[in-house]
């Protein structure tokens, strides 16, 4: 019987680096699916853009490196044992015997984090994730084909920018509803706000205000520090010129240098928040209306 020919022999260099760029494309992927989550749900009020921007590259360097360490330690072993097995087990390398492997590889610190925690669905959910995450490296990577390194990152970052153009699209569109900070009136601005720490502030309907140990700070405190002041005043809501993200509520207090509030929360619980501190630890201090 005639023998089949073997087939060429595996460029690991090319499985690892081709990993590595699936690795990468699938955290940066990751990533804009959670920005566009986010941007569904009452935002964390983030720093400038630049500084945004300058984490964003940072974090994308450590991912990168992230990548080639995971491909390097999981993925090119894995893919190398899944070789060997399928060949003494099958003939030949079959992708079945590299999702075992994998799956086999996740498993260990799974099972050794098992006796520490309880939560066995969020054990088996990190499992999947983890196993799903490195064989799709691996099955990509360990393709014979001629160019395939740039053919992955030409279409991975086609992929990732689709995604992200058409979440873009179905968020400017309110196809999918966008977060925005509830409108609020002079009428549901009414009631006691408080701190959560024993300050709290009275808005009356008729525009006077009464403040209890509200704290106001200086230059670069945080909110853990801040001085309690008391008194009476006035305040008054201004709206946004466009939309709700503009409103101010000015909260006078004769003694008490308080600066703009702006709007956060949900209809039903508004909050009311400015920041303090350094600009750059976007530190808050909110108030919110007692129910």
């Amino acid at each position: 019987m005639e023998s089949a020919e073997p087939s060429p022999r595996r460029s690991y260099g090319r499985v690892l680096a081709v990993s590595t760029a699936v690795l990468f494309l699938e955290a940066v992927l990751a990533a804009v699916l959670t920005v566009l989550y986010v941007l569904t749900r009452e935002p964390l009020r983030p720093g400038p853009t630049a500084d945004a921007l300058a984490a964003l590259l940072a974090v994308s360097q450590i991912v990168l490196v992230a990548a080639f360490v995971l491909s390097l330690a999981a993925v090119l072993p894995g893919v190398a044992l899944a070789d060997a097995l399928g060949r003494v087990f099958g003939g030949r390398d079959a992708w079945p015997w590299t999702v075992s492997v994998l799956a086999a590889l996740t498993g260990l610190p799974v099972a050794a984090c098992a006796g520490a925690r309880r939560d066995a669905t969020g054990l088996l959910t990190a499992w999947a994730s983890a196993t799903a995450v490195l064989s799709t490296a691996a099955l990509i990577g360990r393709l014979r084909r001629e160019g395939l390194f740039g053919l992955v990152l030409a279409r991975g970052a086609a992929v990732v920018a689709g995604i992200g153009l058409l979440g873009s699209f179905a968020l400017w569109t309110d196809i999918v509803p966008k977060y925005r900070p509830p409108l609020l009136t002079e009428a549901s601005m009414a009631g006691t706000w408080s701190d959560g720490t024993g300050g709290t502030v009275a808005l009356a309907a008729d525009g006077t205000a009464t403040a209890s140990a509200v704290k106001h700070f200086r230059t670069g405190e945080g909110s853990g520090w801040g001085r309690g002041c008391s008194g009476t005043g006035t305040w008054t809501l201004t709206p946004g010129r466009r939309n709700t993200w503009g409103q101010r509520v000015d909260i006078r207090i004769t003694g008490c240098p308080l600066p703009a509030w702006r709007v956060a929360g949900s209809p039903e619980r508004p909050e009311l928040y400015h920041r303090v501190g350094d600009p750059d630890d976007n530190d808050l201090y909110e108030l919110r209306r007692s129910r």
